[in-house]
């Protein structure tokens, strides 16, 4: 008889055991599940197996090949689309001439198949259907039989109201070759839910046999857990690979190439893969895999560790499953039922609180305490605070519960009776995440002031001007949609110091949250004239006469974001003739990728033409970074636009002084020589070009950013358009005029990826090269005479990012790749 395996299974429920391997391949007492199918097939004498697979076929290929390894011969088919169960196995009709076996590739079991086959065949039954009894049978389909065996009834997935026996589907059939004719062509059917039924409908023979044995559907982790707590228990007959050693007290496998320093310190069941190395380790009932190194001092309880994954000293790990290639330093403690997926890397001194799990790929840091699971962001630290605040997946990681938590940590430190400005952008997830966290705020007695959708810079104004203790604004992330971005201020409208960060996150990982009693609970409400003064103080910074003598017209692109709320109003007392795009607010569309942004950005550039505009404005969603367009199309690069702000701002003060970062391009550099404009080079974190700009005219970012002396002293992008207008209304020139001997290209930019451990030893060597005039303002700038590569390692993620800026471009492009190579031959040492 011919075995017919489902393989296609995606495993969504066994997240995130799943996310590199389908389900079919999630190791059971050290093999894939399908491995003890296959056994189990071989067992009652079928050895011809076709496997029908779907969701990451070659996995299962390249384990398996063609099942001599095995003692049995597979085929594999592999469906191109979705088709249930039964128009999965009719994609092998060809090759199913008799009786056939069809059994599902998620499921651990020791039934006695040769007792169903000659069931069937003695019933002469088109389909006969194993059964099994279950204590809980909601989630399976339940069958009803005649005391021969003859099936009456179906129902699919019944509610404890439906419930009418505790007999259900195994998903293991044994079928005649006629239901092909029952199955559609191509198209979803399945066996449960449409051919069983309809073959009781057309009153055709089927029976179901009621099997004694063990049987377990790997539908989840917790199901999976089960699993091999039966095994241990001895309550599912499957191979285990090695020899047993069995013991008082223990029962102990080992397969080749062990090397047990203390075997006493093996308690209870423990089953070890191949080349595992163990030292003066205590372990109880757990499964280790192959290649698997535990060191000296551990406790491992009820754990399941997957291949090639290493634990240093004295770790403490209680009833968690740890993946392939794990990394757990040393005298770190995960709590219970934890999950650590595969290849992460989790650092010394880490606590995970009961319950976490980590998804793939992640990084944990030293002294670091997990309190929530690990999703879709690269690591998690003891530093909530990246470079632009709090960054993490919106309601993955930055939850209602986290945005309470961190409203509740800021309170206790601002102290009851503070007042504190919030904001957010358009999206509804981060209107959610903000009242989340004025709930914290107003638990610890602050008294909130909310301007609801707001722009950053006019959230900053209010902070500056109305006497409060700090602010917050939430918005998603400007370049990840699925990533929410939360922005702390102080009382002077500035991003929080690294000291005031560091003690919010002290708080938070502790707990120690100041609560106020009932009559300490602050209060929330909303502003009604913060708007009105920005207003005033905006146009009192601009000489209005000029700009309403202009005559200018320009097209402004708001980018869907709540700046349409205010900027219009604001702008509209220039008197000028001022087209509009993307003037209302939506969430979904706030938040551009890079090729949407560029295509804005075209779409603007096309409407200045058209119209013979003067030029066209880009304000983010965010109202803080400005993109210019000329009249003849031309989207403005940073250096271009930094080159013609200076020119025209020398056009009112001759001293001039600017902060700029220090991956300015060479030709603006030398821009600034020939204009005699004083310059201070700064780091390219904006909290720094802040902190700097204070003591210059004007400062930049080169993404967007500028900030002016006369007005507040920070990005403000609803300013800067107002500027921008009154210093080419002064300059009585076209923008084609001022651009001419402007320089126009940034610097080239790669990113290389570079785990965090090694970003040192890359910039040690960097410093080491003498052949360069060296700058380690930030990174490291290896000046060339004609130009330079400059070297800075991300502070939030696992890369590092080479600038290249020279006279050539072709040279540029050189030295790039040349120090690209350079690196990732280190990378690599």
């Amino acid at each position: 008889m011919t075995g017919v395996i489902l393989a296609g299974g995606f495993g969504t429920r066994l997240r995130p055991l799943t996310i590199n391997i389908p389900k079919p391949m999630v190791p059971i007492a050290n093999k894939p599940i399908l491995y003890h199918i296959i056994k189990l097939l071989k067992k009652n004498g079928i050895k011809d197996l076709i496997i029908i697979l779907y969701h990451q076929p070659e996995l299962i290929k390249d384990y398996f090949k063609d099942g001599e390894k095995f003692g049995v011969n597979i085929k594999y088919i592999i469906s191109d689309e979705d088709l249930g169960t039964c128009g999965a196995t009719a994609l092998a009709k060809e090759y199913l001439k008799d009786d056939f076996l069809v059994i599902s590739g998620d499921i651990l079991t020791d039934f006695n198949l040769s007792e169903i086959i000659n069931f069937h065949l003695k019933k002469k039954s088109i389909a006969t259907i194993t059964l099994t009894r279950v204590s809980n049978p909601l989630q399976y389909g339940i069958v009803i039989t005649t005391e021969d065996g003859k099936i009456v009834r179906f129902l699919e997935k019944p509610s404890w109201g439906e419930v009418f026996s505790d007999t259900i589907n195994t998903g293991i059939y044994i079928l005649n070759p006629k239901i092909f004719n029952f199955i559609p062509e191509k198209k979803e059917f399945d066996f449960s839910k449409n051919l069983f039924p309809l073959l009781l409908k057309k009153e055709l023979p089927i029976f179901g046999y009621i099997s004694s044995g063990y049987w377990k559907d790997i539908g989840n982790v917790k199901e999976y857990k089960i699993a091999h707590e039966d095994i241990i228990k001895g309550q599912v007959d499957i191979e285990i690979e090695g020899e047993r050693a069995s013991r008082i007290g223990s029962d102990i496998w080992m397969a080749e190439d062990c090397k047990i320093k203390n075997i006493k310190n093996l308690l209870g069941t423990v089953v070890l893969g191949n080349n595992v190395k163990i030292g003066n380790s205590r372990i109880f009932n757990s499964f280790i895999g192959d290649n698997v190194e535990i060191e000296d001092g551990n406790e491992i309880s009820d754990s399941i560790i997957w291949e090639n994954t290493k634990i240093k000293k004295e770790c403490k790990i209680s009833d968690s499953i740890l993946c392939k290639k794990v990394f757990i330093d040393e005298k770190t403690t995960l709590e219970g039922e934890n999950i650590v997926s595969d290849e992460c890397n989790i650092g010394k001194y880490v606590t995970l609180k009961k319950g976490v799990f980590i998804w793939p790929s992640k990084i944990v840091t030293d002294n670091s305490i997990v309190t929530h699971s690990l999703v879709w962001g690269k690591s998690w630290s003891t530093s909530l605070f990246g470079s632009y605040g709090i960054i993490g997946a919106n309601n993955v990681e930055v939850t209602p519960e986290f945005a309470a938590k961190i409203g509740c940590a800021y309170g206790t430190i601002l102290g009851k009776g503070s007042e504190v400005f919030t904001g957010r952008d358009v999206d509804k997830s981060s209107r959610m995440l903000k009242r989340a966290m004025i709930a914290g705020l107003i638990s610890t007695g602050v008294n909130v002031q909310d301007l609801r959708a707001t722009p950053v810079p006019i959230l900053r104004f209010a902070i500056r001007t109305q006497g409060s203790s700090g602010g917050v604004h939430v918005k998603r992330s400007p370049f990840d949609p699925h990533l929410t971005n939360i922005k702390f201020f102080d009382k002077e409208g500035f991003d929080l110091s690294v000291s005031m960060e560091q003690n919010i996150e002290r708080i938070f990982f502790r707990e120690e949250f100041y609560r106020g009693n009932i009559e300490e609970i602050g209060t929330i409400d909303v502003p009604t004239r913060i708007v009105e003064s920005y207003r005033n103080y905006y146009l009192d910074s601009l000489d209005l006469k000029i700009i309403k003598s202009s005559n200018l017209k320009f097209v402004v692109d708001y980018s869907f974001g709540s700046t349409v709320m205010f900027l219009p109003n604001i702008i509209g007392d220039f008197d000028l003739e001022i087209f509009s795009l993307n003037a209302y607010m939506d969430g979904r569309k706030s938040v551009r990728s890079f090729q949407e942004f560029q295509d804005a950005l075209n779409k603007i550039a096309m409407m200045v033409k058209s119209i013979n505009s003067d030029f066209g404005v880009l304000i983010d969603a965010n109202g803080e970074k400005v993109f210019v367009i000329d009249n003849s199309g031309e989207i403005y690069s940073n250096t271009r636009l930094v080159s013609i702000f200076i020119k025209l701002l020398l056009l009112e003060k001759q001293n001039l002084s600017v902060t700029i970062p220090v991956n300015a391009s060479y030709e603006l550099i030398n821009f600034l020589n020939e204009n005699d404009v004083k310059f201070n080079l700064t780091s390219t974190i904006s909290r720094n070009i802040i902190r700097d700009s204070a003591n210059s005219d004007f400062g930049v970012d080169l993404v967007g950013g500028f900030i002016f002396e006369n007005f507040l002293p920070f990005f403000d992008g609803i300013f800067t358009i107002g500027k921008f207008i009154e210093l080419l209304a002064k300059s009585n020139k076209s923008l084609m005029e001022l651009k001419k001997y402007t320089p126009e290209r940034d610097p080239s930019h790669i990113e290389i990826s570079c785990p965090f451990e090694i970003k040192g030893k890359i910039m040690r060597k960097l410093s080491e090269v003498k052949s360069f005039d060296t700058d380690t303002i930030e990174g490291i700038k290896l000046n060339d005479g004609d130009g330079f590569v400059f070297v800075l390692p991300d502070s939030d993620r696992p890369v590092i990012h080479i600038y290249s800026s020279y006279t050539s471009l072709d040279k540029e492009i050189k030295k790039m790749n040349e120090k690209k190579e350079e690196i990732e031959k280190w990378i690599i040492e």
